[in-house]
């Protein structure tokens, strides 16, 4: 994977830092961080009709006589959603006119001095070869990501990942797989692209933030398992956000988390709401009950002592709950269903 960082996202900040274009930041500071991605020269006062927005617009300034002739061409670049304005410097004037640098901070439009021994048809070409490298890279990710889906599915064997690993200075004996949105930057390890879901193959579990759900390690051929860990890892995430491993997901909790409002309804309908509607009918406390009956395990004892009540006292409000929810909260698969309800209703 590449690391050169040309082909990552561009703006008018990047393109400043380019070497080959030595290009100086005169006015527009505020607007260094607006998206760009290509290069339109002109001499036109109004080049807006000409534009499709995120160009830095180039020119020499040939048509920039005075204060207004600046302002109206500052003011076009910024209708046409330009990113920047780059003046060549040596062929009209030595230095961008003080006009229009005042128009450019006025709109936080980025101005640059572009030096002379540097053609504006360069920016064209640098424009192009990065479309052209950004493309190649784009493609590849989506290769690496129809792989990765296919040794999921067992339609092929983790093998045919191996020269990619090994280009990428893995270690073939630890890896897993992060399954994370939309990630395009540089990350350490094989990133392949699955529509909207990137999957990365890297020894390090902590290489992407939240949301982001990441499998089991192991060899080359633990890499199916991985994958299908990571990608029902980041359902988990997208739900409760943050990074989810797959050890996460064996917890009663990351259980219910899957379960979606229809399934969780039966429960919250049966249960939870005939609880509810007695405590507020009674001014008891069935619901502050339950729940740390559940805390307790579901022991007589331990949860009379934490309530500071009589066993039987306890008792009765237990065969209260049982005959508002038809659940025994002293059976074990009925304990699960009022667990599920009472979680459920947080």
């Amino acid at each position: 994977m590449t690391s050169d960082p040309e082909v990552q996202r561009l703006t008018v900040r990047r393109l400043i830092e380019v070497p080959r274009f030595r290009l100086r930041l005169v006015a527009g500071e505020d607007g260094l961080d607006r998206p760009i991605s290509w290069a339109h020269s002109t001499e036109l006062l109004d080049p807006a009709p000409y534009l499709r927005g995120h160009e830095i617009v180039l020119t020499v300034g040939a048509a920039l006589r005075d204060a207004g002739t600046c302002t109206a061409f500052a003011d076009s670049v910024k209708a046409g959603r330009g990113s920047a304005i780059g003046f060549g410097v040596g062929d009209v004037a030595d230095a961008a006119p003080e006009a229009l640098r005042m128009a450019c901070d006025r709109n936080g439009l980025p101005l640059v001095e572009v030096p002379p021994e540097v053609p504006f048809l360069g920016f064209t070409e640098w424009f192009a070869e990065r479309l052209a490298s950004t493309w190649d890279e784009r493609h590849e990710r989506e290769e690496t990501g129809r792989l990765l889906r296919m040794v999921q599915d067992g339609l092929a064997s983790a093998e045919a990942l191996r020269p990619r690993i090994d280009d990428a200075g893995l270690d073939p004996a630890s890896l897993l797989v992060i399954a994370m949105d939309g990630a395009e930057e540089e990350l350490p390890g094989v990133l392949g692209v699955d529509g909207d879901t990137s999957l990365l193959i890297t020894n390090d579990a902590h290489a992407w933030t939240e949301p982001a759900g990441v499998g089991s390690a192991g060899s080359l051929e633990h890499l199916p398992m991985s994958i299908s860990e990571s990608l029902a890892a980041l359902d988990t995430a997208r739900r409760t956000g943050g990074v989810v491993h797959v050890s996460d997901l064996a917890t009663f909790q990351a259980l219910l988390g899957r379960l979606d409002q229809d399934q969780l309804a039966p429960f919250l309908e049966q249960i939870a709401r005939p609880l509810n509607d007695y405590d507020s009918a009674h001014g008891t406390r069935l619901v502050a009950t339950l729940r740390t009956f559940l805390d307790m395990g579901g022991a007589v004892g331990a949860t009379s002592r934490a309530l500071f009540l009589h066993p039987n006292t306890l008792r009765h409000r237990l065969s209260r709950i049982e005959a508002l929810t038809g659940r025994n909260p002293l059976r074990f698969e009925d304990r699960v269903a009022l667990a599920i309800a009472i979680w459920a209703s947080r």
